[in-house]
């Protein structure tokens, strides 16, 4: 499972933090912010979810500034209406949706990865750089 929007951008996010404020029930683990995604390769280029992913959170940020960019240009945030709001992260989320289930996520976004299973040599994409610990220290996903 991941979400569109992770966890560390929403808790930090100034629209984010507004819809939490203002949106009645208003939570990133509701279903238009989720999207199910295997852990491991499974399928032949197929995107996966491991670990953390600082660049596609970057990308996230960056999308969701625009939103509130374009927001403020409706006046100061005490004049958006709860469906204003909503509308605008919705864009947020489907936008990523699309931008994930297409492929189309650029790259410092996601990692082409290979793994190789059962004689065959799996290529898939992976959600963000994730960069390895020195030597010695573990790793866990």
């Amino acid at each position: 499972m991941h979400h569109l929007i992770p966890d560390a951008v929403a808790r930090k996010h100034p629209l984010i933090r507004t819809a939490m404020e203002r949106l009645k029930g208003y939570t990133i683990d509701r279903g238009s912010n989720i999207l199910d995604m295997h852990s491991g390769l499974t399928v032949e280029g197929q995107l996966i979810h491991s670990g953390s992913h600082p660049f596609y959170s970057e990308f996230v940020n960056a999308r969701l500034d625009g939103a509130l960019g374009k927001l403020r240009t409706k006046g100061p945030s005490s004049r958006w209406t709860p469906q204003v709001i909503e509308e605008a992260i919705l864009k947020v989320e489907n936008e990523l949706r699309q931008a994930i289930e297409s492929g189309s996520l650029p790259e410092p976004a996601i990692k082409v990865i290979q793994e190789q299973r059962g004689g065959k040599v799996l290529t898939g994409k992976k959600l963000a750089l994730l960069e390895l610990r020195s030597h010695g220290e573990s790793h866990t996903t």
